[in-house]
């Protein structure tokens, strides 16, 4: 893909954003309602246009693919968080601290943002391989990443195994199963599933900006712990995933380039709403969500141009 296409995709993606900050600045919508709009975003346009994408032929190599891009996440979270405590130690950072970064480095937002963005960039078979690395993602937050959620906030360890069943998942294991079993839609179903999948990004997008305008730089002023885990999310986690990548393939597929710009994703917002379920470190957690979001606005178009050189 040339450089100029995905600096193109990457610039109307993110004037999708603007809109979102003047409805919040000027109070168009208000915060319960673009919760409401992103209700509508993970319980119904994200898993559609997961299963549109996913409305494949069955292939033996799509299925090695994804394989192999199951193992390759799965050992890079493993090394995250193998460096991510005692990097958290280094850092002086108070034991409830420590727990919640490690899970902000692990999880990024691979789902709300990621499908988007790759979807924009790599075009539209790329989205079955990250729904395929976002139910892996699923799979790790709902055990590993809980346990870390609740050892942060000093809570007693317990799975739920409901938790796991979230929209999203559910998208991507009808569309697994539709393509294991080499089953195509009927138009009549397959036309308004991708057409409610459509919506995905500029709602996304939009909702990204509301957050974005209601962030107010007095209030992330003086938490250095901030910045300094935005600066190892997005950027010293996707330089090792690309320097482990380039060793191990050589030249970029899409398999490779989808991997990497799922490690340069900011921090998942579900670490902000798991620590607010948990009574653990909320207002940490969602300074360093936002204010990675606004960051990654600058350093996936890096990454992204990076891949292509």
């Amino acid at each position: 893909m040339l450089i100029g296409e995905i600096l193109s995709s990457l610039i109307m993606i993110f004037i999708m954003i603007v809109p979102g900050i003047f409805f919040r600045k000027k109070d168009i919508i208000s915060v319960d309602q673009s919760d409401g709009i992103s209700s509508v975003v993970v319980n119904l346009t994200w898993p559609c246009l997961v299963i549109d994408a996913m409305q494949m032929e069955y292939s033996t190599e799509i299925l090695m693919d994804s394989e192999y891009m199951m193992v390759v996440a799965i050992v890079i979270i493993a090394i995250i968080i193998l460096g991510a405590l005692p990097l958290t130690k280094l850092m002086k950072m108070p034991e409830r601290k420590r727990y919640i970064t490690a899970f902000m480095l692990m999880f990024g937002n691979t789902g709300f943002i990621g499908l988007p963005v790759t979807k924009a960039l790599y075009g539209t078979e790329s989205v079955f391989y990250a729904a395929i690395l976002e139910m892996i993602n699923d799979i790790l937050i709902f055990t590993v990443g809980i346990i870390l959620i609740q050892m942060s906030a000093g809570a007693k360890l317990k799975l739920e195994p409901k938790q796991f069943l979230s929209p999203g998942l559910i998208g991507v294991l009808i569309g697994l199963v539709l393509f294991l079993a080499n089953i195509q839609l009927p138009e009549i179903l397959a036309s308004p599933i991708e057409m409610i999948g459509s919506a995905t990004t500029p709602l996304t997008m939009f909702i990204i900006g509301h957050q974005l305008g209601g962030l107010k730089i007095k209030e992330i002023i003086g938490d250095w712990h901030v910045y300094a885990v935005c600066f190892i999310k997005l950027l010293i986690v996707p330089v090792i995933v690309l320097i482990l990548l380039r060793l191990w393939a050589g030249d970029f597929t899409l398999l490779e380039k989808v991997l990497i710009l799922s490690f340069a994703m900011p921090a998942g917002s579900v670490s902000a709403i798991f620590s607010q379920k948990y009574r653990g470190e909320v207002a940490y957690a969602t300074k360093t969500v936002l204010l990675s979001t606004l960051f990654s606005i600058a350093t996936i178009p890096i990454f992204a141009i990076i891949m292509e050189i």
